[in-house]
């Protein structure tokens, strides 16, 4: 397995694998803010999106490749407040189903956290759905819990669900 940043270039690239991972997650009940029905123009509309951040190194899309195949991938927004430059947020954590439980999780969350450092920032925040696998992997990872959101939104199902408010201070 290699973890990488990728570029704008790179995702561009990327997009047909990038938005199979979005669409399978979802497709597994995800909470990344969509509902189903989602497919492929929705999906590549989502990255597609965020390519203009990725350009402004205000986001860093890290990703994990098995044999060259994008098979994971996260978000870390850099905040570009003049009062939150110690601060980003982690956003998307995403695994193909046929490469979950191998650790790549993991160690796209340590990747976050290793490329935080290099910009100094300190604190990372996140939020995730109540009782999901993402949830065993952040407390695994010593991040703590600051607070729960009952109802906060809908799985892609239509269900609701609470969500769980995260936060990991790093040091340098």
């Amino acid at each position: 397995m290699r973890i990488a940043v990728i570029d704008e270039a790179e995702a561009k690239a990327q997009l047909g694998a990038l938005a199979e991972i979005l669409m399978q997650s979802i497709e597994d009940g995800a909470l990344v803010g969509f509902v189903l029905p989602f497919g492929a123009e929705e999906a590549q509309s989502y990255w597609q999106g965020i390519f203009p951040s990725l350009a402004d190194r205000e986001r860093l899309l890290i990703c994990a490749f098995v044999e060259d195949n994008l098979v994971g991938t996260v978000q870390l927004y850099l905040s570009p407040e003049p009062n939150a430059l110690h601060r980003a947020e982690v956003y998307m954590l995403l695994v193909h189903r046929d490469f979950q439980r191998q650790g790549i999780g993991s160690a796209l969350m340590a990747s976050v956290e290793d490329e935080a450092r290099k910009r100094k920032r300190t604190l990372l925040l996140l939020d995730t759905a109540e009782g999901g696998a993402s949830e065993r992997l952040y407390r695994r990872m010593n991040w703590r819990q600051v607070g729960v959101v009952p109802h906060n939104f809908v799985d892609p199902f239509g269900k609701p669900k609470a969500s769980i408010y995260f936060m990991k201070h790093l040091t340098l």
